[in-house]
């Protein structure tokens, strides 16, 4: 059966938990040999939902050229988290149902935000969702819908505000705090393998593209200039400048991200592209190195760049990546 999905997605917007909830559904056009058990399994949704949703009374009369409303397989919440002196802006990811469901904490990588680049974590939150995975994604300071100041942003309150994510989507009633996983994307995986090194609630973790060493992005010559100004100001192609605090680099050139991580008993998959350019792709071994569980394993695709092709127009690459990632903690957590 081909799935086609229209433009068009049907929102529903409800206050909860201080935030905003959103249950998206699509539809799907009937075609001939369709059955609704058929499209219900492709949407990784009940049938008799679709059923209820479109005043179906008999599941075996589907006529070709109906117009199913297609209730989604999860639903989102969009929260402000307080930590102190700042507030975390996040997007808690929830399989419908009854649960208690798994939970992965969504870290991203350097000037981008909880949706990342090309929408990456926009596409994995709904996969992990619909395999039966809550996720929770969010903004480190400074970034996305965060109003704190970038120059506050470092390893420790990237860390922090990881770990005050996690405790807030673990607390809610359908979500399993005792079955977490962590991810990140560039340093984003940075912060993935720092906080499950420093906390043995993360039972699982995957680094896209991870970065066990960030003097890339702040050489020395930037760190001396930041020991002069306290800052660095940073540039992007794609963003306004972010200014690099002292603390940021202190750290980056104080800590022995591998070390730290060594202390994690959780699985790490390490997934890198063969063509980036960004992360070298050898620091994939680096990290499953670096773990203490035998089950810890390398990935690399073939043929991606540090984006995994994402901005390309060709998916196959991101495809493979968002069912690694699926598959990896459907079988950990």
């Amino acid at each position: 059966m081909k799935v086609t999905r229209r433009a068009s997605l049907v929102v529903l917007l409800i206050v909860l938990l201080g935030g905003m909830l959103f249950a998206a559904g699509s539809e799907y056009t009937v075609v001939k040999g369709d059955t609704l058990w058929e499209i219900a399994k492709a949407y990784g949704v009940d049938w008799k939902e679709i059923a209820e949703l479109n005043g179906i009374t008999d599941e075996f009369a589907l006529q070709v050229g109906t117009v199913l409303k297609i209730p989604e397989a999860y639903t989102e919440i969009s929260v402000m988290i307080p930590n102190i002196d700042h507030e975390i802006p996040a997007v808690i990811c929830i399989p419908n149902g009854d649960g208690p469901f798994p939970l992965v904490v969504m870290l991203h990588g350097t000037g981008s935000d909880k949706n990342e680049a090309g929408g990456g974590y926009l596409l994995a939150a709904p996969a992990l969702a619909k395999a039966g995975i809550a996720s929770v994604r969010f903004d480190f300071i400074g970034n996305g819908e965060s109003t704190a100041d970038y120059i506050n942003y470092n390893f420790t309150s990237a860390v922090d505000d990881t770990n005050i994510a996690f405790a807030y989507a673990a607390s809610l009633p359908r979500v399993d705090g005792h079955r977490a996983g962590i991810m990140g994307w560039s340093q984003g995986g940075t912060i993935a393998l720092l906080a499950a090194g420093q906390n043995p609630a993360y039972k699982s973790v995957l680094c896209w593209a991870g970065a066990p060493d960030l003097s890339g992005v702040g050489s020395l010559e930037a760190y001396e200039i930041a020991k002069q100004n306290g800052y660095y100001e940073l540039t992007f192609e794609w963003r306004s400048p972010l200014k690099l605090g002292l603390q940021w680099f202190d750290e980056a050139y104080g800590t022995d991200v591998l070390q730290v991580f060594s202390n994690s008993s959780a699985p790490v998959l390490a997934i890198n592209g063969s063509e980036d350019t960004v992360v070298d792709p050898v620091n994939a071994q680096r990290i499953v190195d670096a773990s203490r569980n035998e089950k810890s394993k390398v990935l690399i695709i073939e043929g991606a760049d540090h984006t995994f092709n994402i901005f390309t127009g060709d998916m196959t690459a991101f495809n493979q990546l968002i069912e690694a990632t699926v598959d990896w903690f459907s079988k950990t957590l």
